[in-house]
């Protein structure tokens, strides 16, 4: 057990992958590669649309068959993530087993934030469905050994609600992910989420209250 006041490795090491991806963020958000979120020739259908992953920064240290694979190890926490999360079955009311691929310490934080990284507050829709699922991945590595990623991540769904109206909801923002050997595990997150449920400071304003 460390000494009393300072870090462990561990947490020196989560530190400086926070650290760094201070400076990464900036990158990564001014590149891209394949298709943007927001092209106008992708259209949904009534079924639930596929998650859509691309490198975008960190790629040119690695080779391709690595990119690959670590493309399909994140996608595969993220999918888990955003199934136990917002879609299955509904109406339900269990969505404690969202944060399975998180760390334990992210994982607690974030069951006191239930409402804003799950679907939770629309429990009571009668059927739910993905209708944009992107993300965009960057990577952190040293001597060709990755480390760590981040994911810039935009999910939207849709959620008809019992009267037969729908709902929008979309949790933008970034997912921070480290890796022990194969395992890769989401850390930390910079959040947000618009649930489609109306403030009374939005009703307000439509009607010109």
């Amino acid at each position: 057990m460390g000494q009393p006041g300072r870090p462990t490795g561990r947490a020196t090491r989560t530190a400086a992958v926070v650290a760094a991806w201070v400076a990464v963020a900036a990158l990564a958000a001014g590149c891209s590669t394949g298709q943007e979120p927001d092209d106008p020739d992708r259209t949904q259908d009534a079924e639930n649309a596929a998650l859509r992953v691309q490198t975008v920064w960190g790629a040119d240290r690695l080779d391709e068959q690595t990119v690959t694979r670590l493309e399909g190890e994140v996608g595969d926490v993220l999918s888990d993530y955003v199934v136990e999360a917002f879609l299955g079955e509904f109406p339900r009311e269990d969505f404690v087993q969202s944060f399975g691929a998180f760390t334990s310490r992210a994982a607690s934080k974030a069951a006191g934030q239930i409402d804003m990284l799950t679907a939770s507050s629309s429990g009571d829709a009668t059927a739910m469905r993905a209708t944009q699922l992107e993300a965009r991945l960057s990577f952190l590595s040293q001597r060709r050994t990755v480390y760590a990623g981040s994911a810039a991540v935009r999910f939207a769904f849709e959620a008809t609600m019992d009267d037969g109206s729908t709902r929008p909801l979309v949790l933008d923002g970034r997912i921070l992910l480290e890796t022990d050997g194969d395992k890769w595990r989401i850390f930390g997150y910079d959040l947000d989420f618009d649930d489609g449920v109306a403030t009374d400071a939005d009703t307000e304003q439509e009607d010109g209250s």
